[in-house]
């Protein structure tokens, strides 16, 4: 049994990668970009929000005409069981469509079973994105992540550097500025697949989060 793991992206992530996309979902040590959620699809008026990720919850409300997902935006937070619901909504389309997954994690992380050929992974991928807009999988997840790690929405390049810092990757003089610099051409001065880089991708601001 072929076993791929995947795992939610952050928001300050890179380059896009071909692979499953399901709240940006990548392989463990990829680099990916969150993909933006696909264009306005509702035209009636939006909740009034108000909080840190205010313009976010907007635009999210906006992608989607799914009531359950309104619902859920409309409160400006995504609970626990707000993703239960949802997520199990994504795992029962991706196995009507005939690929097993599992939630592993609390903001997209997942294992998909059973893909070993490029041309199911093609397959899968399609499915992902069906059924992460479907489902509204994709419209909850990604802005989860969000209010995870960064709940609230400060600057993402002073966040990160100041965590590469932490971590001890990058010099004590590593600024906002120079992760800006090093994010637009992914080049930097550390691995970007080391594991204190991923702590930093999941968990900036060193909350402990468990993932």
């Amino acid at each position: 049994m072929t076993v791929r793991n995947v795992r939610g992206s952050a928001a300050t992530a890179l380059a896009v990668a071909a692979v499953l996309v399901s709240c940006s979902s990548l392989p463990t040590g990829a680099d990916v970009r969150t993909a933006p959620i696909a264009g306005s699809t509702f035209d009636g008026p939006i909740p009034d929000f108000s909080g840190p990720y205010a313009a976010e919850f907007a635009e999210a409300y906006r992608s989607t005409t799914d009531e359950l997902v309104h619902e859920i935006l409309a409160k400006e937070s995504i609970t626990d069981q707000d993703y239960a619901i949802v997520s199990g909504r994504f795992v029962k389309c991706m196995a009507n469509k005939g690929f097993k997954v599992q939630i592993d994690g609390p903001a997209g992380q997942m294992t998909m079973f059973d893909l070993p050929t490029d041309e199911d992974g093609d397959r899968a991928n399609a499915a992902n994105l069906d059924c992460g807009s479907d489902s509204g999988y994709i419209e909850l997840c990604s802005l989860r992540n969000s209010l995870l790690r960064n709940p609230e929405n400060l600057d993402e390049n002073t966040i990160m550097a100041a965590c590469a810092v932490r971590q001890k990757i990058a010099p004590q003089s590593y600024t906002a500025k120079d992760y800006a610099r090093d994010i637009e051409n992914w080049s930097f001065p550390f691995s970007t697949s080391s594991m204190e880089f991923g702590k930093c991708i999941d968990d900036p601001l060193g909350q402990s989060l468990a993932r």
